[in-house]
């Protein structure tokens, strides 16, 4: 640390801010300096006194010169470094810049013409107060002026004999030290005001500090969630391709039993992978709301159809009220918060039940989830839509979520521009309202088309399938023969180039991590090249990293997650290879799909 012996500066990072204060007026004082000096010369010229005034007056505008160009010695002279010598050297020119002052009182005050008195004593009153008001910052260099500026005026008076200056005897020295106490308390001030500003920036950076970390905290959670997610979805999309296969054998009534309890356990594991992959689109942010009209009683209905059997395993009622109301809205992104709400519902609720409904409030249709559960404290209700945030959980049992549900539908509202309002009484139950701008009179109500019939036949189509999994290319083959189709699997973008000279398929089935750094979008590239025109194609993937669904979802093809369920992937591929476009809103209505998790053709809603 740099140390001056005199005068005594505060510590150089303090220094340097004091000085960077007063360097932004510092050339206007030194102009203001000169022209005062050169006001009080004409005065005492035109007085007719004053010996070697000129002299008085070069010697001020010498001094002056030496102060503006003077800092160009010190081009750094706000840093740490050169604040020190910078204030050193301007606390000397300022004691010599007031010792001139003081030196012209001393000279030129004729108390025996009180005009030319007058005059002088307010340019050095005047002087003093600007060096007060500019150089406080930092208290040796207004020191360094004011005493010599006023003391030798002082001794002016002292030695007069003349009665009627005794006030100003006494006046003088207090002028002096009131002067002295506001540099002081300037300076104290500014001091505070720098070591505040010094402190601010500090938690500045401390917070962003803890920002980056927390950033980083989140990426690592995002990569750990999404590896994980990744690993967990190859073996378990195996292994339900496996049990369909197994289904379709010859079994036992106890082998009949045991693979539902498998296909139960594989369900579970498959709606917590998806609840993840749910949270995951959202950081991704390749969710996209399309709103359109839609008439809510269908929704409901089918909501009823779908979680009445849950309650009913629960022993709680599940009553929903038929409504009229027609929303504009993302109907896909509407069905998957109240999946969340009513699941969320169910699940915490142990007596009574649940109603559904919906009201009209003011142009707008508030969708609402009644329970009577137990409750929420109003502490609760803002961190209850955090993600992995859980009430009456701390055994983390898996029945009860992973505690995503509320971060999805608070993500979900806000991507639609809508929201969702909670009320509470604990012990007593709870109520959330989804609010959803109502359609009007005149749109159009885009109605449901009819879900097909029965399941589709893959009856003698070609399929390619590339994944670079062993146990997922034997499933795969197992269940595309066990619905009739030819598969031929490969497991990487050469051999799926090379089967094209003895295999042309109708379709194309493609994993999208693949070996060595390639993706099933390189591998649908070359195979579309190789044969020289595109096919339908579907992408299967377990990634939940944003980017890596941002990359698959600018493939161009279906993009189905891993593990994938059988009935939505036989229902996508044989609308693909009918020359569908894409899946119209409810033609996987009473499966199991959440099927806004395929990617909606161009023209269509997610939905």
């Amino acid at each position: 640390m740099i140390r001056c012996p005199w005068p005594r500066f505060d510590e150089p990072r303090l220094l340097a801010a004091q000085m960077a204060l007063i360097d932004q007026s510092f050339s206007m004082a030194m102009l203001g300096c000169s022209m005062a000096a050169l006001l009080l010369a004409m005065s005492i010229v035109l007085s007719g006194g004053g010996h070697a005034v000129g002299g008085w007056a070069a010697a001020m505008a010498v001094a002056c010169g030496i102060g503006h160009y003077g800092r160009r010695l010190f081009p750094a002279r706000t840093s740490e470094e050169q604040a020190c010598g910078y204030a050193t050297a301007l606390t000397l020119l300022l004691t010599v810049l007031g010792g001139l002052w003081g030196l012209a009182g001393w000279l030129y005050l004729d108390l025996r013409f009180p005009p030319s008195a007058v005059c002088l004593l307010s340019l050095i009153a005047g002087m003093s107060s600007a060096a007060l008001s500019i150089f406080s910052p930092c208290l040796p260099l207004a020191v360094g002026f004011l005493l010599p500026a006023i003391l030798p005026v002082w001794g002016v008076f002292l030695v007069s004999d003349n009665p009627h200056y005794l006030p100003l005897q006494l006046g003088v020295p207090l002028y002096l030290l009131a002067l002295l106490v506001f540099a002081y308390n300037y300076w104290r001030g500014a001091r505070r005001s720098i070591q505040l500003r010094f402190e601010n920036i500090e938690l500045v950076a401390q917070l962003h500090r803890q920002t980056e970390l927390a950033e980083e905290a989140n990426r690592a959670k995002s990569v750990f969630l999404a590896s994980a997610s990744h690993d967990l979805r190859q073996p378990l999309h195996a292994l339900g391709l496996f049990v369909v296969s197994l289904g379709r054998t010859a079994l036992s009534e106890k082998q009949r039993e045991l693979l539902d309890h498998i296909e139960a356990s594989s369900a579970a594991a498959r709606e917590m992978l998806n609840t993840l992959l749910d949270f995951s689109k959202l950081e991704a942010g390749v969710i996209e709301a399309r709103p359109r009209p839609f008439r809510l009683q269908p929704m409901l209905r089918k909501l009823e159809n779908e979680f009445a059997p849950q309650a009913d395993g629960k022993a709680l009622i599940y009553r929903t009220r038929d409504t009229t109301g027609v929303a504009n809205a993302d109907p896909g992104l509407v069905e998957l918060i109240l999946r969340n709400l009513i699941a969320n519902a169910i699940r915490y609720t142990s007596e009574g039940g649940l109603l559904v409904g919906c009201r009209l409030r003011g142009s707008e249709l508030a969708i609402e989830v009644w329970d009577t559960g137990a409750g929420i404290p109003a502490s609760q209700h803002r961190e209850i839509f955090r993600e992995f945030h859980q009430l009456g959980n701390p055994e983390r049992d898996r029945r009860k979520g992973l505690g995503l549900g509320l971060a999805i539908v608070d993500g979900l509202t806000r991507t639609m521009g809508v929201r969702v309002e909670l009320a509470s009484v604990p012990a007593r139950g709870s109520v959330f309202r989804l609010f959803l701008p109502q359609a009007g009179t005149e749109q159009a109500v885009a109605e449901t088309v009819p879900a097909a019939s029965g399941l589709p036949s893959l009856q003698g189509r070609r399929i390619l399938v590339v994944d670079d999994d062993p146990a997922v290319r034997t499933a795969m083959t197992g269940l595309l023969a066990g619905w009739g189709s030819q598969c031929l699997a490969v497991e990487s973008v050469q051999e799926a180039v090379d089967c094209l000279d003895g295999f042309t398929p109708e379709l194309v089935i493609a994993d999208y991590r693949l070996r060595g750094q390639q993706t099933g979008q390189q591998a649908l590239e070359a195979i579309f090249a190789r044969l020289g025109q595109s096919l339908p194609a579907v992408i299967l993937t377990g990634d939940t990293a944003p980017d890596r669904l941002r990359d698959a979802r600018a493939s161009g093809a279906f993009l189905l997650h891993k593990p994938v369920d059988t009935d939505v992937l036989l229902l996508t591929l044989a609308r693909l290879l009918e020359r569908r476009q894409g899946l119209r809103p409810g033609m996987l209505e009473g499966s199991s799909a959440h099927f806004w998790y395929l990617p909606a053709a161009k023209d269509e809603n997610p939905a």
